[in-house]
């Protein structure tokens, strides 16, 4: 280990950087890109000013690293298929929708034209259900009470 950062120049922070960034193609965690970027970043400022100590740019190395996820992290929030369908869900909060299927304990609204997972009361296939909740993608139900 030693031997490695007594020899460590802008060669081995690009390898490592592209290496990271390659990594990152496989993983899509978005974490491993900004730390590989800030290799990459370190590679080309001690590419131009070669007379570094090994331990300034390790130090270098880890505070871009933790900036650059940190406002990565902020500004660059990464979105999965489950948030929008959880904000998709809770938009249907008030609306009225039909039991379609229960399958061993699941049960399935129809809600316009597509079909979502539903749990709260006793259902039954056909029954009017009105949505005044969710958890995640799933929404919550009460029967439908008709005044009249």
């Amino acid at each position: 280990m030693e031997m490695l950062l007594e020899n460590l120049n802008y060669l081995h922070w690009l390898v490592f950087g592209l290496a990271l960034v390659i990594v990152e193609l496989f993983l899509w965690s978005m974490f491993l890109l900004w730390i590989g970027a800030s290799a990459i970043t370190i590679s080309i400022v001690f590419y131009l000013y070669p007379g570094v100590s090994s331990g300034l740019q390790v130090l270098s190395f880890v505070l871009l690293s933790a900036v650059s996820t940190l406002l990565a992290k902020k500004y660059f929030p990464v979105k999965t298929v489950d948030d929008e369908l959880s904000i998709n869900a809770k938009s249907h909060i008030g609306k009225e929708c039909t039991v379609v299927s229960i399958e061993n304990s699941i049960v399935k609204v129809r809600l316009g034209e597509s079909l979502w997972f539903a749990k709260g009361c006793e259902m039954s296939v056909g029954q009017k259900v009105r949505i005044i909740d969710t958890d995640s993608s799933t929404l919550i139900v009460e029967p439908l009470t008709e005044t009249r």
